[in-house]
């Protein structure tokens, strides 16, 4: 551990983290909102039953198309009931297989779109090809979205009260992409001490070409379940995009890590290790708003006694209202050679209330 650096600081700072995040979170409503009020409305977008609505596009990503309405304000529509878009603005068009279309939208055959690449040229695509339409001139706010879901639970039998916070923040742009994501887990029990399970995720890639990109990873962890006082982990490595559409993205990535930790008792040590791990995301496109993701990170020693470990994380959010949701996450953590008495895994799940940016 860093000399003064203690879990309770940790737990600290991790907390002003969340504090933090949500305050970026509040922020980026209200200039979503500001910006919604203020821009053109040029663009069309007709829908399956005959309905035509112009607004101004803010973005189509994962199934779903948010737009800004005078009548309505920012409204989103999933992507299977839309028929046709039109816009003489300039867009930013990314297909399944990564490649990257710029211009105009004019109408073609329904379900589908033509992007005016020049005066008199054009290529025509079908929304099921269609992974994401940005604005050229989408501000920073556009291009991020995340979530921010609070849990609690209570069990009378042993008198155990738990919170959970989960928040994650993605910004893309033409080559980069940026995530934080924060888990924290608090439980306390009757006659026990109070346990703290946070971690904290920083990661950016750059892109390299359709489907590839190269990044860096940081991640802060704390569990005192598996007595853990403080871990670190710094990488780098690639990322393939082995599938991706309007209803699903999967990735893998692999590259190498040096882990510093402190157990509980224990000295601090440090070691390099190859990282492995994979992303899934799962979302529908229709009227029932489901999103499924799932994160697999493993850590393989190369230097020192031979070591694996496995880190998960997923979450299940079920939409009921405008950009509100009902949340099922879950967490695994499995080490083979921990130190001698400690536990070498904890898992756990949760239910939350969460909110969507």
């Amino acid at each position: 551990m860093l000399p003064g650096f203690s879990s309770v600081a940790l737990r600290r700072g991790l907390a002003a983290a969340a504090a933090r995040l949500g305050l970026v979170a509040w922020l980026v409503l209200g200039s979503g909102l500001t910006q919604a009020w203020a821009g053109p409305k040029v663009d069309v977008v007709v829908l399956d039953n005959g309905d035509r609505l112009t607004c101004e596009i803010k973005q189509l990503e994962r199934g779903r198309l948010t737009m800004s309405t005078d009548a309505l304000d920012t409204v989103r529509v999933y992507s299977g009931r839309i028929r046709e878009i039109v816009s003489p603005r300039q867009f930013e068009v990314e297909r399944a297989d990564g490649t990257l279309h710029f211009g105009a939208l004019a109408a073609t055959q329904p379900r589908g779109v033509r992007v005016e690449l020049s005066p008199g040229s054009g290529i025509e695509l079908q929304f099921d090809d269609i992974v994401r339409i940005t604005p050229i001139e989408a501000s920073i706010w556009q291009r991020m979205d995340g979530h921010i879901d609070l849990g609690f639970s209570f069990a009378k039998a042993d008198l155990e009260t738990r919170y959970t916070l989960n928040a994650d923040a993605e910004y893309k742009s033409k080559r980069y992409v940026g995530d934080v994501v924060l888990a924290s887990q608090i439980t306390s029990r009757e006659e026990a001490e109070r346990l703290a399970r946070n971690q904290l995720t920083l990661s950016g890639n750059r892109r390299v070409g359709p489907r590839w990109s190269g990044g860096a990873l940081i991640q802060v962890q704390q569990n005192e379940e598996l007595s853990i006082d403080l871990r670190t982990v710094a990488g780098g490595g690639v990322t393939r995009y082995l599938a991706q559409s309007n209803r699903t993205n999967l990735t893998l990535f692999g590259g190498l890590a040096y882990t510093r930790e402190r157990f509980t008792g224990e000295d601090t040590e440090g070691r390099a290790e190859v990282l492995v791990g994979s992303n899934w995301d799962w979302y529908t496109v229709t009227n029932d708003h489901v999103d499924l993701s799932t994160q697999v990170l493993s850590f393989f020693s190369v230097t020192g006694e031979s070591r694996t470990r496995l880190e998960l994380q997923s979450a299940a959010r079920f939409e009921f209202l405008k950009d509100f949701y009902f949340s099922v996450n879950g967490y695994g953590s499995f080490d083979s050679r921990p130190p001698a008495g400690n536990a070498n895994s904890d898992v756990g799940l949760s239910l939350a209330l969460g909110w969507s940016f």
